[in-house]
């Protein structure tokens, strides 16, 4: 037996070397391949394509605008987040397409009404609170665990919109709360002015109380005085008609003075005359007076009655004042422990608020309706000069009595002295006419009595000046206090007035709600934005999605398992074909039956008693059916080519493979190389068509079809390849007949090469064979 060429057995050895040097870096591979593609993916996340529809119209809250679709389109759309997808906003229609398509792995949807919905827990009618919801679709056709994390992120927004619209809702409660507080204050104002108003009243009532005392003392005085001046007037009448009657005796019995005695009589009947109209006159001034003084007592009793009523009001104003202190107060430690409340605590405190200010508002209208009736009485009360009401017109009609008492009392005591005069006059007519004694006399007893009754005149008269200046007096204070109580009663109106306004403000600012409305707006308030998670093409569960994974995988190892315990060239196939193609393809078709052997039980498990449910069974079994005969086809061209190096291509291929293929997490989150060569590998095709026929859609049926199709060909051109290299050389691998020898096809230096021990490895290290045999390998 000859010894090995140096050359060969160190080409062996360094074979052999290569050989353990690959199988030891089997586990080395598998590992950080699968471990590579799957090193981060929830922070690649933002090379996942998605799409945001934006339909939201604007919405008013209060007096904000809200456009929450806006800004969570923007928010998506702009984020540089590595766990958030890759948003691109699309329409309804283009986005629908792009998910069956599976150009994007999800759409999130923002309603037409989505922002109205979120500002409706802040409007003022509780039953039309509602949860705005925003939608979030995927297509478990594409992958199932994209649908998962998009809905994760679904719940991040659907959270930090919910603090949002918590906040602006919370926001509104606090500008109530303002509001509230404003209409308190006005309120408190309000309440203020009410009491300064009724005190003021109270004032101006006492001091017409007083002037109008003073007044009916003063018409009192008057009408003494105008009784005493009528009485003095009657007798100064009484007086001048004797004095005329005597004086006509005088004219006749004294001849000497006919003409003093014409002058005379004529003078004393003209203050006969007079004397009787003054008398006339003042007995009217007297009845007048009389009536002055009743009207002044009617009014004095009447003020106070008001200032009785002013007085009460004005005991009661403080504590309308303090009571509206009081619900301020509450409402500010209301909103100073607001945080600490629950819904149901702070609806049931603003309702108990919205109640008292209600009930004090409702009771201060009432107030104010009186007290507007008050001020229209005070106000006719004091009347008015030019129109000739109330006390004002009875203080100007005091000013002209006590002018004309004052010019009456002036001519009386004219009268009284001119009187005296006459009476002096006649005293000496009477003492130079002896003879005219007894006519004298009589004249001169008429002139004393007149002179007496006109004493009694002028006294009547002063004392009717007297009463008439009191009169003024009290008249001017009566309207004087008049118009203080019409000032105050006119700032008790405004005060209350504005106290209720503030009051109906505040209670208008505070809602009330039923237990039904309450319980309905916590709902809304505490989670005011809902996600509407939904599938395209939905799987039952996580086996589901992961079934076209591990079916293309497990068909894989089936067709990898069959060519390690069969070769991949059938020696006698080689033989007998006559073209190299025959060969090939007469070797690969026990492969080609246990691969459908091997898709219709893989398939058959997984829809029987794993209970794997697929929406076009029968596609599924087309697609496994192809798949698993590309996948023997594969290998055996592998194995047909390289031998036993072909199987350890195989192993590496598949780890590849499912590295690549985006069977758990979408494979952009993948890194680049395998992001690379996705598209290139025939598993990727036969997992995204698998999905198809279980979940639903033709996602990539068509692609996986043509792909598959064409690995296929391309394996049996290799393996035709091989039939020929082995053809031509006499010679087959390992995988003719058994992993471990090479046999000749009928070469007699088969056997002395056995016999020496010298057997090479492969067709490279082979020594130089002698030309075959004409009848052992076909030309």
């Amino acid at each position: 037996m000859s010894k090995k060429r140096p050359s060969a057995r160190l080409i062996s050895r360094l074979r052999t070397g290569v050989i353990i040097a690959a199988i030891a870096a089997i586990p080395l591979i598998y590992a950080g391949a699968l471990t590579w593609s799957n090193q981060d993916p929830t922070h690649n996340l933002d090379q996942i394509p998605a799409a945001v529809v934006n339909n939201d119209v604007p919405a008013k809250a209060g007096d904000s605008t809200i456009e929450l679709g806006d800004e969570v389109t923007k928010e998506l759309v702009d984020s540089t987040a590595k766990n958030n997808f890759d948003w691109v906003e699309y329409d309804a229609a283009d986005a629908a397409a792009a998910l069956e398509n599976g150009d994007v792995l999800a759409v999130l949807t923002i309603p037409e009404n989505f922002s109205q919905h979120a500002a409706s827990p802040a409007e003022a009618n509780p039953v039309d609170a509602s949860v705005a919801t925003i939608s979030i679709e995927t297509n478990d056709g594409a992958n199932m665990i994209s649908g998962t994390i998009a809905a994760t992120i679904a719940t991040s927004v659907r959270e930090s919109l919910a603090s949002e619209v918590s906040a602006a809702y919370l926001e509104q409660i606090y500008l109530g709360f303002t509001d509230i507080h404003t209409g308190m204050t006005d309120a408190r104002d309000g309440a203020t002015q009410l009491s300064t108003g009724a005190n003021e009243a109270k004032d101006g009532s006492n001091t017409l109380v007083v002037g109008l005392t003073d007044l009916a003392s003063g018409t009192v005085t008057l009408n003494t005085g105008a009784q005493t001046l009528a009485t003095g007037a009657g007798e100064a009448s009484t007086g001048a008609d004797t004095l005329a009657q005597g004086l006509a005796l005088l004219s006749l019995n004294a001849a000497d003075l006919p003409t003093q005695a014409t002058q005379l009589n004529t003078g004393a009947s003209a203050l006969a005359t007079g004397a009787s109209q003054l008398s006339t006159g003042l007995s009217t001034l007297s009845n007048s007076t009389t009536t002055l003084a009743t009207g002044a007592a009617t009014a004095r009793d009447s003020a106070q009655l008001l200032s009785d009523g002013l007085t009460a009001l004005a005991a009661q104003t403080p504590s309308a004042a303090t009571g509206a202190e009081d619900l301020k107060t509450g409402i500010d430690s209301l909103t100073a422990a607001w945080s600490l409340l629950t819904d149901e605590q702070k609806l049931a405190s603003l309702s108990a608020l919205s109640t008292g200010a209600q009930d004090l508002a409702d009771g201060l209208s009432v107030a104010d309706a009186s007290v507007q009736q008050l001020a229209t009485g005070g106000t006719q009360l004091v009347g008015s000069s030019e129109d000739g009401t109330g006390l004002s017109a009875l203080a100007d009609g005091a000013t002209a009595l006590a002018t004309g008492a004052t010019t009456a009392a002036t001519s009386a005591t004219t009268l009284s002295t001119g009187a005296a005069t006459l009476a002096t006059g006649t005293q000496a007519l009477a003492d130079a006419a002896p003879t005219l004694t007894s006519a004298i006399a009589t004249a001169s007893t008429g002139a004393t009595d007149l002179a007496a009754g006109v004493g009694d005149l002028a006294t009547g008269a002063s004392t009717l000046a007297n009463g008439t200046a009191s009169l003024e007096t009290g008249a001017q204070d009566a309207s004087t206090g008049a118009s203080d109580l019409a000032t105050g009663l006119n700032t008790l109106a405004d005060g209350t007035t504005e106290l209720r306004d503030g009051l109906v403000d505040g209670a208008d600012e505070v809602p009330t709600y039923t237990d039904g409305e309450a319980k309905s707006l916590s709902t809304v308030a505490s989670d005011p934005i809902a996600t509407d998670n939904s599938r395209l093409n939905e799987v039952a569960g996580y086996g589901h999605g992961l079934a076209p994974y591990f079916l293309s995988l497990a068909l894989w190892v089936g067709a990898l398992a069959f060519y390690l315990m069969f070769p991949a060239m059938n020696k006698r196939a080689l033989v007998s074909s006559r073209t190299a193609i025959g060969a090939a393809v007469k070797s690969y078709l026990p492969g080609a039956t246990m691969a459908v052997a091997q898709s219709v039980l893989a398939v058959m498990i997984l829809t029987g008693p794993v209970g794997i449910h697929a929406v076009n069974p029968w596609g599924l079994w087309g697609i496994a059916l192809l798949t698993s005969l590309t996948f023997v086809a594969i290998n055996q061209a592998l194995i047909a080519l390289l031998g036993a190096p072909g199987r350890f291509l195989a192993l590496i291929m598949i780890v590849l493979q499912l590295s690549a293929a985006g069977g758990t997490y979408p494979i952009q989150t993948a890194p680049s190389f395998f992001q690379s060569i996705h598209t290139a590998l025939p598993l990727t095709h036969s997992l995204e068509a698998m999905r198809s026929m279980i979940a639903g859609g033709n996602l990539g049926v068509s692609a996986a079809i043509g792909v598959l199709s064409g690995w296929l060909v391309g394996a049996l051109l290799i393996s035709t390849l091989a039939a020929l290299f082995a053809r031509r050389t006499h010679r087959v691998r390992s995988a003719v007949t058994s992993p471990d020898t090479l046999e000749d096809i009928d070469d007699p230096a088969e056997t002395d090469a056995n016999e020496l021990g010298e057997q090479p490895e492969n067709l490279d290290d082979e020594p130089a064979a002698p030309t075959p045999s004409p009848a052992t390998v076909e030309a």
